[in-house]
């Protein structure tokens, strides 16, 4: 009975992994998003996303927001920027970009401003 769970198990696995792998492929060819650096704030870490494909200033393609203390990722409600390209591989918000997203069931928005840390991530 034992050996029978564990096959079952690994076969659980092995087909989750491959659905994941498949929509991870199948979305990467659709959205050709560059990482382009982060901000954080006391509460929350944002992952800033641009098609870097034409000429700036880029529109941010998609932000990602995680809790500082746990690191969960966050739903996003809404989003809206554009970013300029200052030097190789850094960035800068145009003006503010604004973001919206939940934290539980709290609805929270956020205008974020000046230099994004880190850089070009292909």
């Amino acid at each position: 009975m034992r050996k029978r769970a564990l096959y079952l198990l690994l076969i659980v696995v092995v087909a989750m992994s491959s659905f994941c792998t498949f929509v991870v492929k199948a979305n990467s060819d659709k959205f050709p998003f560059t990482e382009i650096g982060f901000q954080k704030d006391e509460n929350y870490y944002y992952t800033f996303y641009a098609d870097l494909s034409k000429d700036g200033p880029n529109a941010i393609a998609y932000i990602q927001v995680q809790r500082n203390t746990t690191g969960e990722i966050l739903k996003l409600d809404n989003f809206n920027g554009k970013v300029l390209h200052l030097k190789a591989t850094q960035f800068t918000i145009k003006d503010k970009a604004t973001v919206s997203f939940f934290d539980g069931s709290s609805l929270i928005s956020k205008d974020l401003k000046g230099a994004i840390e880190g850089g070009v991530k292909p």
